[in-house]
């Protein structure tokens, strides 16, 4: 089994421990030719598909359209290129901002179509729904395992930090890091809260659903708890020993985005995937990106 691992060096795809990971300059998914020329030379038979662009609240605001059209021509690409290829297992990774923004807390699988997705964001999140489209219509008509992940807002090692781009988490270390008043900027009030998942397990988390099942459910894969920005800006700045200080002009976004993780859990006699704590988890992003700063994706 040959598996095409898509954004394998990005920081959810570092995190997958096999397959061929090619960079974006030997691979551009961009292109349908060269992406059918790779898969084909290599043999391949499985996709974890983790590439994407993605950016923060900000840089979604500012980007609908990018976000939309670059998206929709990788996915489509990858998709064409793999029922040309014969490929027998595609694993996608999704977004909760596929959910609409008025869905009622904990939103499920069921809820994904029921409404218009949040306004900050709305191009990432059709991007993702029609990925989540396409996949059952491949399945249906071509046979192909075609799965979907939705993991909750993640973090880790290799994560992007880039303050033009990044989400919270790895902003709020940048910032912290870099911080030369003793002081940590929060943007918002710091009352959202969200649930964050570790990049590791989710990787661990993908691994195992290629392995193991056969679904055209898409899972979604998320803590039992959510935290606000508010407790981690803390947990962060008590780290380098900053106060924080809150920027209000920058809007907070949904104030909740919780999500019923039970078809996840339903698994959890098979699936021996345990969600790593979630300061430790943080603790380890902040000690790899001080180790790592001179290579990070700033």
């Amino acid at each position: 089994m040959n598996t095409f691992v898509t954004g394998g060096n990005g920081m959810l795809g570092s995190h997958i421990s096999y397959g061929l990971k090619p960079t974006a300059n030997e691979v551009n998914l961009l292109n349908f030719n060269e992406t059918l020329k790779f898969m084909r030379e290599n043999d391949v038979t499985t996709v974890i598909h983790c590439a994407a662009k993605v950016g923060g609240l900000k840089y979604n605001m500012d980007h609908n359209s990018d976000m939309l059209l670059e998206n929709l021509e990788m996915n489509n690409n990858l998709l064409r290129a793999s029922i040309e290829c014969g490929v027998k297992k595609i694993l996608s990774v999704l977004s909760t901002c596929v959910f609409p923004a008025t869905a009622q807390e904990p939103f499920g699988e069921d809820d994904i179509h029921n409404g218009f997705p949040h306004p900050t964001n709305f191009g990432y999140a059709y991007s993702k729904r029609t990925l989540l489209v396409a996949s059952e219509a491949i399945r249906q008509q071509h046979g192909i395992n075609c799965m979907n992940i939705i993991p909750s807002n993640m973090f880790g090692a290799g994560d992007n930090f880039n303050l033009n781009e990044c989400h919270v988490i790895p902003a709020l270390i940048r910032k912290a890091y870099e911080s030369k008043n003793g002081k940590l900027l929060v943007g918002g009030t710091g009352v959202a809260r969200r649930e964050f998942l570790y990049a590791k397990d989710a990787a661990r988390v993908m691994e195992w659903m290629i392995d193991n099942i056969d679904t055209s459910v898409p899972v979604i894969v998320s803590p039992d708890d959510d935290i606000s920005i508010l407790e981690i800006s803390k947990l962060i700045a008590s780290r380098f020993d900053l106060e924080i200080e809150f920027d209000e002009t920058i809007p907070d976004g949904q104030i909740t985005r919780r999500s019923d993780n039970s078809h996840f859990k339903s698994y959890s006699d098979q699936c021996d995937v345990n969600l790593t704590n979630f300061e430790d988890a943080l603790n380890e992003t902040i000690d790899w990106f001080v180790e790592n700063y001179k290579n990070a994706r700033l």
